[in-house]
Parts: C-alpha cells; structure tokens; sequence
C-alpha cells in the first residue's frame, strides 16, 4: 500500500504549488490595488488601478480554481494507485 500523503503541498506537484502561489499574490495585488483606487482622488487615475486591481483579483481567482483542479486530478491518481496495489 502506498503511504504517499494527501497533504497538498508536501505531496502536490511543482504546478499545483505554482499555480497556488501564483494565485495568492495576484489576489494579494487584486487587493492592494483595489484598496489604494478607492483611498486616491478620482482624478489621480484611480479607475485603471481599480480596473487592474480586479483583474489582478480574477486572475487570482482563476489561478486557484486551476490549482483545485490539479490537485483533484492528482489525489484521483493516488486513489486509484492504491487500490491497485490493494487488488
């Protein structure tokens, strides 16, 4: 029987965790930026940074939408390679 983890990061492969890490920090950024567009005067520009920071938090979003789906495809693997060792 396989003793492989289930333990996202330590298990999870190089693009799981580059996927995740790539999500956290466009989210952070997303929100950073949406935060300083709603502190600064309109006229400063405030809605292109605005704008970019809710694309940043979309593509954030995605990025770790992405990493779930990675991480399911890879935990169904290490399912069906045990019960494969257990037959």
């Amino acid at each position: 029987m396989s003793t492989q983890s289930f333990d996202p990061w330590s298990s999870g492969t190089r693009a799981y965790r580059v996927t995740l890490v790539t999500g956290m920090a466009a989210t952070g950024i997303g929100v950073v930026l949406v935060i300083l567009a709603a502190v600064m005067e309109p006229a400063d520009g405030a809605g292109s940074l605005r704008s970019f920071g809710l694309f940043c938090l979309g593509a954030g979003i995605l990025s770790h939408l992405i990493a779930i789906g990675l991480r399911r495809r890879q935990a169904a693997q290490i399912l069906s390679r045990r019960a494969t060792e257990e037959d």
